[in-house]
């Protein structure tokens, strides 16, 4: 009979942190987009990355959320464009470190082809 209630209490401990672990991961986990794309991307590309501001219409930005684009840009074309910047889009490559402009592709950019 102890034994069970010690096996009962195990169980009931690793189901509880396994639940917290995931909350933690969900809560931790950085939102969408970054506040690095909220800072640098932003202003054109918008919040939601379909490029309806006015300077993103102004400049015609890219919408992030077209499937044509996000199925035909390689990463690596995107993390040269954000880099050596492009037609009307600044270079950012002397502004963030190659890891930052990684994740703006792989995490921001990419993201809101998920969300389409």
């Amino acid at each position: 009979m102890k034994r069970a209630g010690t096996v009962g209490r195990v169980l009931s401990g690793a189901i509880f942190a396994s639940l917290a672990g995931v909350a933690l991961a969900l809560f931790a986990a950085e939102p969408h987009p970054s506040d690095t794309f909220r800072q640098y991307c932003a202003k054109c590309h918008g919040e939601d990355g379909k490029a309806q501001t006015p300077k993103g219409k102004q400049l015609k930005a890219q919408d992030f959320t077209d499937e044509e684009f996000q199925r035909d840009k390689s990463d690596d074309e995107l993390i040269k464009t954000v880099t050596q910047g492009g037609m009307d889009m600044p270079a950012f490559g002397k502004k963030l470190q190659p890891e930052q402009i990684e994740g703006l592709v792989k995490n921001d950019v990419r993201g809101f082809g998920k969300k389409s």
